[in-house]
């Protein structure tokens, strides 16, 4: 396929964010473009847990987006939206091993009574009494949380592109643009494209485009076992180590356990994750780093240990400094929009992100509760590291 001579939006990036983008934009009336270096959910989307969690994040500003675009994402999966079929209520478990791990407990329960979030404690005890048996000896404490889900990255990406019905252009990535009063130059490697306005969710190729937007590659490693016996209990929900909520923090973990985080699969396998690692690749593993895993993965869940491993892989997430997304218009260019920062929060935010941008795309007005996410935020103070 061709391009016209114009869009109204092209949007660098397939992932789950830019098919967001582009199915909220076509649903205010606009022609849209969307291209990719290589196809639809072919990075980070696709190499995601698929967890839409409140839990997981800071307390503030991103577990109240995350609340907000959870909500939003289960009225999509109704009446046979858009999400029917990909978006999946499901518990989630979090379990300490440590008084480190049982405080960060503690704070994720005044987080989500405080903050009047939708996402409520069903059971809060000892592992003893958690609806999943067989937890390892170390685990002291198990909440189990209602109200959470789970979404596959690359069905949702493929979901949106699809009802989007705009042009789609692969393999063509973003080389450079050229902002101007009437609109914007979009060089890719194919040609030249023009539009009206240039959202840019490409995930780790945006640090290239836009070099005084401060980011950081972030990888995490993963693995996925063979199917279970048809005798094992199944898992009803993810198990995460609260050390997890620790790690996400500025002080980090300390001593407590390694983050792990055990992901049952539709199809009877198991994903077992991850790790986060600054400046890492989609390209390596390490036989170190997969055995921690194991041996934190086994000491939670002891029939773990029947498993075979099938499958270790790594998925490469942008991160920003300060631990924040970075979505909104770039400093001094109105009509070119950033989206990018998310690390492992893009699946969870996209649906509310995505409504978002379309919004400011086709009314100028932008989100009070997105103000905070702004690039122009690292041009007025320095970022804090995550």
């Amino acid at each position: 396929m061709q391009p016209t001579d114009s869009y109204d939006l092209v949007i660098a990036g397939a992932g789950i964010i830019g098919a967001s983008v582009a199915w909220h934009a076509t649903q205010r009336g606009l022609r849209v473009a969307v291209i990719d270096a290589k196809g639809p959910a072919a990075a980070a989307s696709g190499a995601s847990d698929g967890a839409v969690s409140v839990a997981s994040k800071r307390p503030g500003l991103m577990a109240n987006l995350a609340d907000a675009s959870l909500c939003y994402a289960r009225e999509m999966a109704q009446h046979n939206g858009i999400l029917k079929g990909i978006f999946h209520p499901r518990p989630t478990f979090i379990f300490a091993r440590s008084a480190p791990e049982s405080a960060a407990l503690d704070r994720l329960t005044r987080m989500l009574h405080d903050q009047s979030l939708s996402v409520t404690i069903h059971q809060d005890g000892a592992a003893q009494t958690s609806a999943i048996s067989g937890l390892g000896k170390d685990i002291t404490r198990v909440i189990e949380l209602q109200g959470e889900a789970h979404m596959l990255g690359y069905q949702a990406t493929h979901a949106y592109l699809r009802a989007a019905k705009c042009d789609l252009f692969w393999p063509r990535s973003l080389e450079a643009y050229e902002p101007g009063p009437e609109g914007v130059r979009v060089f890719t490697s194919a040609g030249e494209m023009n539009c009206a306005q240039l959202v840019i969710a490409s995930g780790i190729g945006t640090m290239g485009l836009l070099p005084n937007v401060p980011m950081i590659a972030r990888s995490g490693q993963l693995i996925v076992s063979d199917r279970g016996p048809a005798s094992e209990p199944n898992l009803p929900g993810p198990l995460t180590s609260a050390a997890y909520l620790l790690d996400k923090t500025a002080n980090g973990r300390g001593d407590a356990g390694l983050p792990v985080v055990i992901d049952p699969l539709h199809t009877g396998q198991v994903l077992i994750g991850s790790t986060r690692e600054d400046h890492g690749t989609e390209r390596q593993t390490d036989i170190a780093t997969v055995r921690r895993l194991l041996h934190s993965a086994v000491g939670c869940l002891p029939r773990l240990a029947e498993r075979r491993i099938i499958r270790v892989f790594a998925g490469v997430r942008s991160a920003s400094l300060d631990g924040l997304p970075i979505v909104g218009a770039l400093p001094e260019e109105p009509n070119v929009v950033c989206a990018t920062g998310f690390e492992g929060d893009g699946i969870c935010l996209s649906a509310l992100i995505g409504r978002e941008i379309a919004a400011h795309l086709a009314t100028g007005q932008s989100s009070p509760d997105l103000a905070a996410l702004t690039p122009g935020r690292f041009s007025s103070q320095e970022a804090i590291p995550a």
